[in-house]
């Protein structure tokens, strides 16, 4: 069963409820999902979901994979696929499909979202794909072990990064809640 638009209302309400200062954010998000198509699928424009992993170890350090196209660093993610029940389930299966995590060994965070993002992609003709907006969800993963959360990484590049390091919104989140959970015996 996909991912329908009420259960993104309800998600993009969860995360407003635990984020009320990204409320402007949220709501056109919420507005596309009450009135618009499958606000998941990659085709939906002038804006759908897209999700992403945060993988955290114990020490706080954030798992990251090289983008062989672009050559850069990033959280594992993409789009959400036809087939996903739920954008937790989703954010999971693309951090096992693009950074071989071992989805026994991880722990969500939360049900909701940690970080959501909404970021403008350019257009791209030679896909026919417009200019249009990634709401980007992002889920908080823990792992008690890294060599066993990503047993092969030698087939993906992958590497664990302080999360100040990782870039946007999202890095002070991790920053902030890496300083909390040192502080909480």
């Amino acid at each position: 069963m996909a991912v329908t638009n009420n259960a993104v209302i309800g998600v993009a309400l969860g995360y407003i409820e635990a984020n009320p200062d990204e409320m402007d954010l949220m709501r056109s998000l919420v507005v596309l999902a009450l009135h618009g198509p499958a606000i998941t699928a990659r085709s939906t424009t002038p804006a759908h979901v897209t999700c992403r992993a945060a993988i955290v170890s114990p020490d706080w350090r954030v798992l990251e994979i090289m983008d062989s196209s672009t050559s850069t660093w990033h959280l594992p993610g993409g789009h959400v696929d036809a087939g996903a029940s739920s954008l937790l389930g989703a954010a999971l299966g693309l951090a096992a499909r693009h950074a071989g995590v071992d989805t026994n060994m991880v722990i969500p965070g939360a049900v909701i979202p940690f970080d959501v993002e909404a970021s403008i992609i350019e257009a791209a003709p030679a896909r026919e794909e417009p200019e249009h907006v990634h709401y980007d969800m992002t889920y908080l993963f823990h792992v008690e072990d890294r060599s066993l959360a990503v047993p092969d990484s030698a087939s993906t590049r992958v590497r664990w990064v302080e999360p100040g390091k990782v870039a946007g919104q999202l890095g002070v989140k991790l920053t902030e809640a890496s300083r909390h959970s040192r502080l909480v015996p």
